[in-house]
């Protein structure tokens, strides 16, 4: 019956996730869209981002590494400090996320190239669902969810593996890892579908835009609030 109470908590957790940020994935969503659209039908617009795609590849894989780090570690930051009361993220830990999202960036740098060699580069509806099929069902529960709790965790508890054992003695994985899947499907499902709509050197810089909001909810469901 605990497990059971567990359970039904966990995903309470998962679906407060899902009010709590349906509207903001909405207009997250939203600008995708728009910058999808823009880039197909504004010729202004597809000269800038190519602009930007060709420095990406021109300088990979260092540009996929620094511009994931900004927005996974210094833009969260910033936001947490305007928003919120208190003195916000440490420093230290903000480095400690900045080292931890540029190897993220590297890992999807290299993970959008394999898709685009496994799937290939056609803007087609099969193509885009299996894409985002391997993100979104294989790659992000089996890797992604994983190293971004277990990372996190050893940020938040400076480095400490007794603490991050006790922490998770607390609040098991699971307990972090459900509300934690129920949120990125909510909000990335739609939005690496986008992506995938993007010519490879560009869906990076796409999927960094929506990275920002999406640290913010790491922070709520992986760090602390084991008590």
């Amino acid at each position: 019956m605990k497990n059971t109470g567990h359970l039904r908590e966990t995903f309470r957790l998962g679906a407060g996730a899902i009010r709590k940020n349906l509207l903001p994935a909405c207009v997250l969503w939203a600008i995708a869209l728009a910058l999808v659209m823009a880039y197909y039908y504004h010729s202004g617009t597809r000269e800038k981002l190519d602009i930007v795609g060709r420095l990406k590849e021109e300088w990979s894989p260092w540009v996929a590494m620094i511009s994931t780090a900004v927005f996974g570690s210094l833009v969260p930051a910033v936001v947490q400090r305007i928003f919120t009361k208190g003195p916000g993220t440490p420093p230290r830990r903000v480095a400690g996320y900045f080292i931890f999202w540029a190897i993220i960036g590297l890992e999807v740098e290299y993970f959008y190239r394999f898709q685009n060699w496994m799937f290939g580069a056609e803007l087609n509806f099969t193509t885009v669902a299996w894409k985002t099929f391997v993100d979104e069902f294989i790659w992000v529960p089996f890797l992604a969810i994983p190293q971004t709790i277990f990372g996190y965790l050893l940020i938040e508890k400076d480095g400490s593996i007794p603490e991050c054992r006790a922490a998770l003695k607390r609040r098991p994985y699971l307990r972090r890892a459900i509300p934690l899947m129920i949120a990125n499907w909510v909000v990335w499902i739609p939005t690496v579908s986008l992506v995938y709509l993007f010519p490879l050197p560009l869906q990076l810089p796409l999927m960094n835009i929506v990275l920002g909001m999406w640290c913010l909810l790491v922070m709520f469901f992986s760090l602390d609030g084991d008590d």
